[in-house]
């Protein structure tokens, strides 16, 4: 029985993975809007392939567990425990999809072929989830990795594409209004160039680390609307 008992997320995707029988290509079908593309659609072969991959696309987190709720019609003790689940207090005052962005991460770190710290057995997501904080994922890219001409590239990518909303990247990233303003007040008529401004000083507060800024860049793309330009990021460095 699982009354009275405090579930964890990764709980619940485990009684998911453990006690679903439906067909995944049933399954697939149920959730064809939020896997996106034919491509990733292709590459989901069990449940633990649409757990990730709902994850990846920030559709599923501990903040919002509802496909599991949308695939536990024939699980009795899924259905109870989503019940009895209560969602982490949000200190942030916005939700972090900690799991989307460790898998971001990890992702690029290899993309990039860093080599982890260890040589050791790298600990599972869920174990990540648990002991490191947001602001410490940092593993994202290597001086040498980004180099001047990737970041010309990513610079003029988000310059030329971003568009006249440039300043919820901006709020997402932490720049402020007043800085904001001073941008808009050197360059009143010029939308590149105060976005490439923008760029910079996201890059300034980190001083110049290009594992801080990727992932904070890729972090306030995704949290302002454009998961496309994050998506472009992630392949200019994966090149």
């Amino acid at each position: 029985m699982t009354a009275g008992k405090h579930w964890s997320y990764d709980s619940l995707k485990q009684i998911a993975i453990d006690g679903c029988t439906e067909n995944v290509e049933q399954l697939k079908l149920i959730f064809v809007e939020e896997i996106g593309s034919r491509r990733r659609s292709d590459c989901i072969r069990t449940i633990e392939d649409l757990i990730d991959c709902l994850e990846r696309a920030d559709e599923l987190s501990e903040y919002n567990v509802e496909p599991l709720r949308r695939i536990s019609g024939n699980m009795p003790q899924l259905i109870e425990a989503l019940s009895a689940y209560t969602k982490p207090e949000n200190i942030l005052g916005h939700p972090v999809n900690l799991y989307q962005e460790l898998r971001l991460a990890e992702e690029l770190r290899q993309q990039l072929r860093i080599a982890p710290a260890s040589q050791n057995a790298q600990p599972s997501v869920s174990e990540l989830a648990a002991a490191v904080p947001p602001t410490a994922i940092q593993n994202y890219a290597t001086p040498a990795a980004f180099t001047d001409h990737k970041r010309t590239m990513v610079f003029k990518k988000i310059s030329e594409e971003l568009g006249r909303y440039w300043r919820r990247l901006g709020r997402s990233a932490g720049i402020g209004e007043g800085q904001m303003d001073t941008i808009e007040e050197r360059y009143p008529h010029d939308l590149k160039s105060q976005i490439l401004r923008l760029l910079q000083l996201i890059e300034e507060d980190d001083c110049h680390d290009p594992k801080h800024f990727l992932l904070r860049l890729c972090r306030a793309l995704g949290d302002c609307g454009r998961n496309d330009l994050r998506k472009r990021v992630e392949q200019i460095m994966s090149h």
